[in-house]
C-alpha cells in the first residue's frame, strides 16, 4: 500500500513508492496508442469509402470513345502524343516530329494548355493502351486524391466524420462530378491545389514552425497551375493569410520569401508557354467576341454569383449562405469564432480570401464558363456543414449532414448525367477496318476531336492520316464564334486537294456548316459519282447535339499516291507550318 511500511518501520525506498506512478503513466500510454490506433483505423475507413465514392461516381461515366466536350479528346489525345514522343525520342528535332504529328491526327494541342496531366497520362497510355477508359482512369485518380485532400483539409476544423460528410459534398457537387467524370482538366487541377491548401492550413496551426509545409504548399500550388493555370489565384489568399496573422513577421520570414522565389522561377517555363503559345487563352481573359457577358457590365460580375444554385445544389447553397452569414455575425460579436466548429479569425480570413479572390479573379476573365469557377465551391461546403454542426444534438448533427449529402448526390444523379455522343469510336472502326494502306481519312464535322482521338486508338492503323475538311476549306480562328474565313475553292479544286491527299474515305456529319458556300460546293462534290455512301452511323447522345448521324462515304478513284507535306493554319498558336510526311 501506498505509505506503508515494512516489519522493521523503515518506509519504502522512492523507487518502490513510484511504482503506482509508472503504472498509471503506462496505462495512460496505453490508452493513448489504442486512441491513436483507432483513429488511424477510422482514418483508413475513411479513405476506402472515399476512394468507393469516386468508383461508383465513375459507373455514370462514358469510356467508349463517345466525347461530347471538344476539349476532352484533345486533352487525351495530348497524352497519348507524349507517349508517342518518348517512344520514338526524336530528340534531333522534336519540333517537327510534333508538326508531323499534328498533320497525321490534327487534334493536337500539348502546347496550348499547361502540360502536367498529359506528362502523368503519357505512362498509362503505354501500360494499359489507348483509349478512353485509360485517360478516364487517370483523371479518376486525381478525383480520389482530390477527396483525399478535402478530407484532409477539412480535418484541420471539423471531426473525423463531419469532414468525411464535407469532403463527400465537394466531389458529388453536380459542377464538379459533371466535368470531373470527363477527360477534362478541372479535377485534376482540383487535386494538387486543395492539397497545397491543406498544408498551408497545417502550416499555419502549425505555428509556422514547419516551413517544409509551407514549401509543400507552395510546390503543389504550382503542379495544380502546371494543369490548369487559373488555379494560381489561391496564391493571393495564402499571402493575405498570412499577413493578416502575422503582420510584419511575414515579411520578415526568410521561408515565405524562399517560398516565394522558388514559385516563381518554377512559373517562368509555364509564362513562357503561355506567351508563345496560349494566345488564344490569353485573349479570352483579355476580351473576346462572342462573350456571354461583358466584364464591364453588373452582369458580368454577378454572373458566376447566379451559377451557384446549379453548381452547388440549392439545399447546400442555403446551408453554405446561412453558414457564412453565422460566422459573419460571430466575428462581429466576439474577438473569436470558437462558437462555430473550431474556426479562428484568420482561418475565417482564409476561406473568406479564398472565395473573394477566386470570385473577382474568374469574373475579370471575359470568357465565362461555369466549370472554371469549381476552384470557390469548397468555401461554400464549408460554410454550409460548419452551420450543421452548431446543431445541439449530435444526432441532429449526423442526421443533417447525411441529408445534405443524399440531397448533393441525388442532385447530381438525376439532373448532370456525364453527357455523350456516340458513333465516332464506331465510324473510326469501319475506316480503319477498310481504308487502303497509306491513305488519308477526310474528317468534316463538329466533333473532329473525337473522331482523331478515336481513329488513334487503332494500333495497328497508325499508317492512316486524318484530314480535316475544316483545314483545307477553311480558315477558323479557334472557333467559329471568332471568325472564319473561307478558301476560295471551286469544286474542281476541292477534288484535287482531296486527290493530293490520297483520301479513301470521308466521314461526313451532314449539313455541317452548310450556309457557308464552300461547305455547300463540298456537299456538291459528295454528291458526284466518284463518292459511294457506304454507311451511315447513328451519334446517340444525352444532350443537345448538331448532329444525328455521320455518313461514311468511299472514294472510288483514290490516287493511291502517299500525301507529302502541306502547309496547315494553326490560328490558335498564331502561325502556319508545313507538315506531313
Amino acid at each position: 500500500m501506498s505509505g506503508a511500511r515494512d516489519h522493521s518501520g523503515i518506509a519504502p525506498p522512492p523507487a518502490a513508492a513510484g511504482r503506482d506512478g509508472a503504472t498509471d503513466a503506462a496505462a495512460a500510454g496505453t490508452a493513448t496508442a489504442t486512441a491513436a490506433s483507432a483513429a488511424r483505423g477510422t482514418a483508413w475507413l475513411i479513405h476506402a469509402l472515399l476512394a468507393a465514392l469516386v468508383g461508383l461516381l465513375f459507373l455514370g461515366a462514358h469510356a467508349d470513345g463517345s466525347y461530347w466536350w471538344s476539349d476532352a479528346p484533345r486533352h487525351a489525345l495530348n497524352g497519348v502524343f507524349v507517349k508517342d514522343l518518348v517512344a520514338a525520342a526524336p530528340w534531333s528535332d522534336p519540333s517537327r516530329y510534333a508538326y508531323d504529328y499534328y498533320a497525321q491526327y490534327p487534334a493536337l494541342t500539348i502546347l496550348f494548355y499547361p502540360p502536367l496531366f498529359y506528362a502523368i497520362s503519357a505512362p498509362f497510355y503505354a501500360l494499359f493502351g489507348v483509349s478512353e477508359g485509360t485517360a478516364l482512369l487517370v483523371v479518376a485518380l486525381h478525383y480520389v486524391a482530390f477527396v483525399w485532400g478535402a478530407w484532409a483539409l477539412f480535418r484541420c476544423w471539423l471531426p473525423a466524420w463531419p469532414a468525411a460528410a464535407a469532403a463527400a459534398m465537394v466531389v458529388l457537387l453536380p459542377e464538379i462530378a459533371f466535368w470531373g467524370r470527363q477527360v477534362m482538366l478541372e479535377v485534376p487541377s482540383l487535386a494538387f491545389f486543395i492539397w497545397s491548401a491543406a498544408l498551408f492550413t497545417r502550416y499555419r496551426h502549425t505555428g509556422y514552425a514547419r516551413p517544409l509545409l509551407l514549401y509543400g504548399a507552395a510546390a503543389l500550388l504550382l503542379l495544380a497551375m502546371y494543369t490548369k493555370l487559373t488555379a494560381g489565384f489561391l496564391a493571393l489568399a495564402f499571402a493575405g493569410t498570412l499577413l493578416y496573422e502575422r503582420r510584419a513577421a511575414a515579411l520578415k520570414d526568410r521561408h515565405v520569401w524562399l517560398a516565394v522565389l522558388i514559385a516563381c522561377i518554377g512559373l517562368i517555363p509555364l509564362l513562357v508557354l503561355t506567351v508563345k503559345f496560349g494566345q488564344a487563352n490569353i485573349q479570352s481573359a483579355s476580351g473576346i467576341n462572342d462573350s456571354l457577358v461583358s466584364r464591364r457590365s453588373l452582369a458580368g460580375w454577378l454572373w458566376y454569383l447566379r451559377q451557384f444554385p446549379g453548381q452547388l445544389g440549392w439545399a447546400v447553397l442555403a446551408a453554405g449562405a446561412a453558414g457564412a452569414l453565422a460566422i459573419a455575425a460571430g466575428a462581429v460579436r466576439r474577438r473569436s469564432l470558437d462558437g462555430i466548429g473550431t474556426l479562428s479569425r484568420a482561418d475565417a480570413v482564409f476561406w473568406l480570401l479564398w472565395m473573394v479572390a477566386g470570385y473577382l479573379f474568374f469574373s475579370a476573365i471575359d470568357l465565362k464558363e461555369a466549370r472554371h469557377s469549381v476552384y470557390i465551391l469548397p468555401p461554400v461546403v464549408l460554410a454550409a456543414v460548419l452551420l450543421l454542426m452548431r446543431l445541439r444534438q449530435p444526432r441532429w448533427r449526423g442526421a443533417a449532414l447525411a441529408a445534405l449529402t443524399a440531397a448533393v448526390a441525388l442532385q447530381t444523379v438525376l439532373t448532370r448525367p456525364v453527357a455523350y455522343v456516340g458513333g465516332y469510336a464506331e465510324a473510326a472502326q469501319l475506316v480503319a477496318q477498310k481504308a487502303p494502306r497509306d491513305s488519308s481519312v477526310l474528317f468534316s464535322g463538329y466533333r473532329d476531336g473525337s473522331f482523331v482521338f478515336n481513329m488513334r486508338t487503332h494500333e495497328e492503323r497508325r499508317d492512316l492520316t486524318v484530314v480535316r475538311a475544316d483545314k483545307i476549306l477553311l480558315n477558323v480562328a479557334v472557333r467559329r464564334e471568332l471568325g472564319v474565313k473561307e478558301h476560295d475553292l471551286s469544286e474542281e479544286d476541292i477534288l484535287a486537294q482531296i486527290d493530293s491527299l490520297n483520301v479513301s474515305y470521308l466521314v461526313v456529319q451532314p449539313g455541317f456548316w452548310n450556309d457557308l458556300a464552300v461547305m455547300q460546293r463540298f456537299e456538291r462534290v459528295l454528291a458526284s459519282g466518284q463518292f459511294e455512301p457506304v454507311a451511315r452511323i447513328p451519334t446517340p447522345n444525352n444532350v443537345k447535339a448538331y448532329e444525328t448521324e455521320l455518313v461514311v462515304y468511299r472514294n472510288k478513284a483514290p490516287s493511291g499516291r502517299r500525301a507529302g507535306t502541306r502547309k496547315l493554319d494553326l490560328p490558335i498558336i498564331n502561325r502556319s507550318i508545313e507538315a506531313g510526311k
